[in-house]
């Protein structure tokens, strides 16, 4: 804990939490709860939920007990999730509290960031709900960026994550972690989005949880689709400690600085290769130093910035069009 708290390092848990039926919200929310206070114990900074929480029973439209996104949906969400947000600030963790909630006569679909002081920072909203959702009344809407402990954070809900737009416009206005809590797994593109936009992403499903490394590289994952935790054996969370001072490099231009790079700093930094990539990804590990001041005493160009520069240079013409 001291190494991570001397450094921008913040470690992160993304939570399984069964889609089983609940009796009601406030067991979903204790069930939730249990899982939270234990990421706490686990020395984590942030624990990120799956999708509406408060659709506690009848998971699929065949199930005798389903309830309409109507039926779900919360006019007050903090006094609904009070035992949640209590949780989060007795256990000083920051959570994300993803439910269905209603303003006037319309539907959000939403992930409410709360701090560790049971207080919120921000929201989120899908921006590109389903067919299904937008025939029950779910409006799409578009929220600005979250700031939590100099961090700042964006997101994507479930279907959201089909969309390179979802992500793109948060990264523009400077996310730095994506939160995405989720009824669906997200699949390769996920990973392919979180290398493309060289940015964490930690994605919450009750089948498998995710938590995936700029370089678009799982670095912890787990949930009930796994055998042993259906049976009973071990927990739904998955953990990873994320280092938000880091930055990912091409090998062009950059590759011949990697040795000198180590022979000056040694210790204080980390290098994760990409190699079918040619990119490297470089972490600071000394509250001294920062990749930023490593860029420039050594002159390297970010993958991001070094990739933009061929999408405006003029192209030769072809001597034979």
């Amino acid at each position: 804990m001291e190494y991570r708290a001397c450094m921008k390092i913040k470690r992160i848990a993304a939570i399984s939490l069964s889609n089983r039926d609940f009796t009601d919200l406030d067991e979903k929310l204790a069930e939730a709860c249990r899982w939270v206070s234990l990421a706490a114990r686990m020395g984590c900074d942030l624990a990120v939920l799956p999708e509406t929480m408060n659709e506690y029973a009848g998971d699929g439209p065949d199930n005798p007990r389903a309830l309409s996104l109507a039926d779900i949906a919360l006019d007050d969400w903090q006094s609904d999730c009070a035992q949640l947000l209590e949780c989060a600030a007795a256990h000083n963790i920051a959570v994300t509290v993803p439910i269905m909630e209603r303003e006037g006569d319309d539907l959000y679909n939403v992930f409410h960031l709360v701090g560790r002081d049971g207080t919120p920072v921000g929201r989120y909203t899908k921006q590109f709900p389903t067919d299904g959702e937008l025939k029950a009344g779910v409006k799409p809407r578009q929220d600005p960026v979250m700031l939590w402990e100099d961090i700042h954070v964006g997101g994507a809900i479930c279907f959201d994550m089909n969309f390179p737009q979802a992500f793109a416009r948060q990264i523009e206005a400077g996310a730095q972690l994506l939160l995405c809590p989720s009824l669906f797994p997200g699949g390769d593109q996920l990973n392919y989005f979180a290398a493309t936009f060289q940015v964490p992403i930690a994605l919450a499903y009750p089948a498998w949880s995710r938590i995936i490394n700029p370089l678009g590289r799982e670095v912890a994952a787990g949930g009930y689709r796994h055998e042993t935790l259906r049976f009973g054996f071990g927990v739904p969370i998955c953990v990873a400690d994320i280092n938000f001072d880091s930055a990912v490099f091409h090998f062009d231009y950059n590759q011949q600085q990697i040795e000198p790079i180590l022979r000056r700093h040694g210790k204080d930094v980390w290098l994760t290769f990409d190699q079918e990539n040619v990119r490297f990804m470089l972490e600071s590990r000394s509250p001294q130093l920062t990749v930023a001041q490593i860029a420039r005493e050594f002159e390297l160009v970010t993958a991001g910035d070094y990739l933009a520069t061929r999408l405006t240079e003029p192209t030769t013409p072809d001597p034979a069009a």
